[in-house]
This record gives C-alpha cells, sequence and structure tokens, in this order.
C-alpha cells in the first residue's frame, strides 16, 4: 500500500488507488491543467486594457505629483485583488496562488494529499456525534469525460476493425462532444467547473450501540439523502481501521466503503483529526454547535409558546371583535398601506415575534458560522457567491450597515421593516451567548493563523519557478495552509451545507435531488454513461501503455508531451514533465 508523506501525522486512512484510477487521473490533472491557463490567459486579456489605463493614470501621477511612494504597489494589489476574485473559486482570499503552484507540482500533485476529520454533534435520533472527513486535491473537477482518441491511435490494428471503424469514430466522439457542451455551459454560466484546490467531503457517524453509519457525496458536493450502515464497532479508531475511501473520476465525489476487499489496491493518505486541530489552532466546532443546538430548541419552544399566546388571545376576543380581528389581518395583507387597529397591536406584536424567531432558527442553519459574531456584512455577501443556500439567504432581510453577529443585525433590520420592538430578553441572550462564544474562536483563528496564512500567500507570489528549491517550497507551504484553509472552509460555510444537510427542508435541497437523479444507476445519461467511457478510455490507454511497456511515471510524460495541449505554457510543461523515469 502506497503512502503519501505530505504531514507529519502518524494517523492515515485507506483510499482506493486502483491502477484505473491513476491513469485517468493523469488524464483528468493535465486537462485541468490546460483548462486553467486557457481561462488564466483570457481573463488577462480581459482585463489588460484596464490594467494600462491604471497605469497610465499613475504615470502621469508620478509626473505630476512628488508624493507617489505608495501610488504603484497600492495600483499591483488592486490589479491582484481583480484578477484573483475572478478566477478564484475558495472563499480563502489568495489561494488561488496556493493551488496553482500545487498543480504546478505536475505528478506530485495528483490523487488526495491529506485528510481533516472535524467532530460536530449528533443531529438524527439516536445520532450520538457525526464526523466529517474533508479530502484534499490539488484541482477541482466538476463531471467530465475522460479524453480520447481513434482506435489507431492507440495501436489498434485487427483485420476486423475496418467493420466497425464508423461505430468507433462515433463512439470516440462523444466524450469529447459531451466535454466541449459541458465548457460552453460553463462559460455561459460563469460556473467555476475546473480550478486550482478542491475540499471534497464524506460524513460519519456513531449512533447509540456503537452502530457506525456514513453518508457519500454526489456530483459537485451534495450530500446522499439516507446514511448507510457501516458496523458496529468499538470506536471510531478501529470503524477507521476497517473502512477505506473511494472518490469518483470525472468528478471528486467521495465514497465510504463498508467492507473493503483484500485485493483493494490502496493509497494511505495523512489524517489530521479534530483533536489534533483543536489543540494545534484551538477550535473546537463541537462545543459551539452543541451551544447552537439548544439555543436552536429554545427558539423552537419559544415558537410554539407564541404561537399557543396569540391563539389563546385571539380566542378570547368578543365574536364580533374576532371578526374585524380577521378582516383587518387580511386586508393587512392584501392591501398596501394598510394598519393593523391599535386595539389588535399587542395581538400581531405576538404574531411577529413569532415569526421572527421562526426566521433566526433559519438562520442558525444557513449562514456561514463565522457571521454569527462581529463581523463585515459585505464578507457576507462575498461568501454566499459560493454557497447552494444563497437563494435562501436572499429571501431574508439583512442589514448591511451593521457589524454585529447576523441574529442581531437581523432583529434590528426586522424591528425596522416592521414598526415593532422585539421584547424577547431570553432569546436576545441566548444569541448574544453564541456571538461571544463564536467571538473567542473565530477571532482568535483570524488574528493568529488567517493573517500568518496571508502573509505566506504574498511572499508566495514572489517565488520564482526557475529557483531549484520551488518544489521543496511549495510542499511546505501546503503542510503549514492546508489546513489553515481546511479550517477557514468550516468557518465560511453554512451548516446546512457542509455538515446537517437534514436541517433545511427537501424542497429547498433542489440540487441534490437533480444530483441523485443523474447519479442513479437507473439513469443511462448520468454517471452510468461516465462510468461506461471511464472503462472505454481506460481499456484503451492501458493497451497503448502494455504495447509500449510504459510505466507510470513514463505514461504521465507521454501524456504531458501529447500535442492537443495548447494552452499550458512550455515553461509550465517543461516543470510538471518528469526528468528522471
Amino acid at each position: 500500500m502506497k503512502t503519501t508523506k505530505f504531514l507529519d501525522t502518524k494517523m492515515h486512512v485507506r483510499v482506493s488507488h486502483s491502477y484505473k484510477q491513476q491513469i485517468l487521473e493523469i488524464l483528468a490533472l493535465i486537462r485541468v491543467l490546460n483548462n486553467y491557463y486557457y481561462k488564466k490567459k483570457k481573463i488577462q486579456e480581459e482585463i489588460k486594457p484596464n490594467i494600462l489605463q491604471k497605469f497610465a493614470k499613475e504615470i502621469q501621477a508620478l509626473k505630476k505629483n512628488e508624493d507617489w511612494f505608495f501610488t504603484l504597489p497600492s495600483l499591483l494589489e488592486a490589479i491582484n485583488q481583480d484578477f484573483m476574485s475572478q478566477k478564484d473559486s475558495f472563499r480563502f482570499p489568495d489561494s488561488i496562488l496556493l493551488f496553482e503552484a500545487w498543480m504546478n507540482l505536475g505528478f506530485e500533485s495528483l490523487y488526495p494529499k491529506m485528510v481533516f476529520q472535524f467532530e460536530f454533534p449528533g443531529f438524527l435520533k439516536g445520532e450520538q456525534t457525526r464526523h466529517i472527513f474533508q479530502f484534499i486535491f490539488s484541482t477541482s473537477r466538476g463531471i467530465s469525460f475522460p479524453i480520447s482518441f481513434t482506435p489507431q491511435f492507440y495501436g489498434y490494428t485487427p483485420r476486423f476493425l475496418k467493420f466497425l471503424e464508423p461505430l468507433f469514430k462515433w463512439v470516440h466522439k462523444i466524450p469529447h462532444c459531451l466535454n466541449k457542451l459541458f465548457f460552453q455551459i460553463e462559460n455561459k454560466l460563469n460556473i467555476k467547473r475546473h480550478h486550482p484546490g478542491e475540499f471534497e467531503s464524506v460524513l460519519i457517524s456513531r449512533f447509540e450501540g456503537n452502530i457506525y453509519r456514513g453518508i457519500d457525496t454526489l456530483f459537485h458536493g451534495y450530500f446522499t439523502d439516507d446514511p448507510k450502515k457501516l458496523g458496529i464497532y468499538e470506536s471510531f479508531n478501529k470503524a477507521l481501521e476497517s473502512l477505506a475511501f473511494s472518490y469518483r473520476i470525472g468528478d471528486h465525489a467521495m465514497k465510504i466503503i463498508a467492507s473493503p476487499s483484500r485485493n483493494l489496491q490502496k493509497l494511505s493518505v495523512p489524517l489530521i483529526d479534530c483533536y489534533s486541530i483543536k489543540e494545534k489552532y484551538d477550535v473546537n466546532f463541537y462545543s459551539y454547535i452543541k451551544r447552537l443546538m439548544k439555543v436552536n430548541t429554545h427558539l423552537s419552544q419559544k415558537k410554539i409558546y407564541y404561537r399557543h399566546k396569540r391563539k389563546e388571545m385571539i380566542s378570547n376576543l368578543p365574536p364580533l371583535e374576532k371578526l374585524s380581528f380577521w378582516i383587518n389581518i387580511l386586508k393587512y395583507n392584501l392591501l398596501p398601506n394598510q394598519d393593523i387597529p391599535e386595539r389588535f397591536q399587542k395581538i400581531e406584536n405576538i404574531h411577529k415575534h413569532k415569526h421572527l424567531i421562526e426566521k433566526l432558527r433559519t438562520l442558525l442553519w444557513i449562514t456561514p458560522l463565522y457571521s454569527h459574531t462581529i463581523h463585515d456584512p459585505s464578507r457576507l455577501k462575498e461568501s454566499f457567491k459560493f454557497s447552494k443556500k444563497a437563494k435562501e439567504f436572499d429571501n431574508l432581510e439583512y442589514d448591511v450597515s451593521s457589524k454585529e453577529s447576523i441574529f442581531l443585525s437581523f432583529i434590528h433590520s426586522y424591528e425596522t421593516d416592521h414598526n415593532f420592538s422585539f421584547q424577547d430578553k431570553e432569546v436576545l441572550k441566548a444569541v448574544k451567548g453564541l456571538r461571544d462564544k463564536m467571538a473567542k474562536m473565530w477571532l482568535y483563528f483570524k488574528e493568529r493563523f488567517f493573517k500568518y496564512a496571508l502573509n505566506q500567500l504574498r511572499e508566495m507570489g514572489e517565488y520564482s519557478l526557475k529557483d531549484e528549491n520551488y518544489g521543496e517550497k511549495i510542499k511546505e507551504n501546503l503542510d503549514n495552509l492546508i489546513p489553515i484553509m481546511a479550517i477557514y472552509e468550516i468557518f465560511n460555510r453554512p451548516l446546512s451545507e457542509s455538515v446537517y444537510p437534514e436541517s433545511v427542508p427537501q424542497t429547498q435541497r433542489l440540487g441534490a435531488h437533480l444530483a441523485k437523479f443523474l447519479t442513479s444507476k437507473y439513469n443511462p445519461l448520468g454517471l452510468t454513461l461516465i462510468k461506461f467511457f471511464n472503462l472505454l478510455a481506460y481499456r484503451n490507454w492501458s493497451y497503448l501503455i502494455t504495447r509500449k511497456r510504459l510505466n507510470l511515471k513514463e505514461f504521465y510524460n507521454f501524456i504531458v508531451d501529447l500535442p492537443v495541449w495548447d494552452d499550458i505554457p512550455k515553461n509550465i510543461r517543461d516543470i510538471i514533465r518528469i526528468n528522471k523515469v
């Protein structure tokens, strides 16, 4: 069993590493590199006129104004931010610098390199703990098909081939056409299907009776609906010793293998467990989410309380007053500029309390964790550009002028919009408690580790590809920065997206339903088609490898040298090519 030597840890997990995966992963990496440099070149061409215009203005400033010392650096920083905001779909600022450099390690950037384990409280009935396992890849891939060529390319020369040539010509063009279609859709909709760096997750939970269940990932990081039983184990470590993981070629969707075969080829990947993360980075998500769940329960009880109280107040009205109340409520909801009569204001205020509490419960699950404390509201909007829950957030009112926690900010906004004062001191105390607890964790992490990572990334921008120690510097930065970025991802994701997909209604998980449909074995146009072409490509490439007697590194160089990669710069090709095989 192979081992990746990336981090100083004694813990590892087993990942499926078949020869088929190794071959197809090489093809996928080089194609992502080609697509990435195509997009990078295109963006540079788009922003070039703007850059030249900015430089022209700054040159005039140099001539007219002696106080120009900080002018040029600020311009370069603005250009850098403009480029990164268009290319980088990771939420960690400028992380593209690290992931591009990682891709440029070529053969050493293949396969998952590290796994992070985060512990959270259970959510379902009987669920005691829930663990996220984040697998880190150098590149992100959306749904795609393997590259393939005509049978003659691989060296097929049987006599009967001429009779099947029309069929083979048709078959080998299908994945090319489909990939072109995906590429066009990607450009039209501005989807970042291929970009540097990816976090792919699975969930493993311990239930009562030491029963372990797991949730796999579908296309684009959606979780499956139902946990599958993995077995009964004495401890989590025992479970990990018995389990294995597998990722899909075509994207990086992860799967938990409950009973891996002894003949399964495996890659041993370093695991950074939740205890190491807590000790080194002083991050304890479990403790915070435990508090959040108590607040959620408290809000549920409050919602019931206000509903019953309103119902009781309405039932105590005289018959005519009751009829008048419902008529006024109907007019208030249907007609513009209608006010509730003063005599019914108390009842309406009870309804507003209940409605606001319902909104607060929703916010617990669909907002990034860092927003639960004091934060810059503009960053929240930026974070939600990448979120599957952006639509739900857009339907909620939010006071962007505030720098409070999102809960207190939302309460203030709701009070202003609905002209009432929220008087429930217990709820206010509860959300302030969340704010203070998150502040201790997030602000410390931000001050100590987030700023350190930003400084390291800025230094990386000055690295030269010609430096003979370039590869070692990149590996050292990966060891130091990837854990920080993995933790940052948890802070920047809503719980409904990263840990508890069940926390939002099924009607708001349409993407997950679509992914489930595409990955169904009964759907011939989804995953089934990808598996077919993956198998076909593997048969073709393995035939070529056997015929040419290539080892894996020689095959890697063969793929790098193919003339189809028009957009990978020559200096990058020279770097990613293996000199000694």
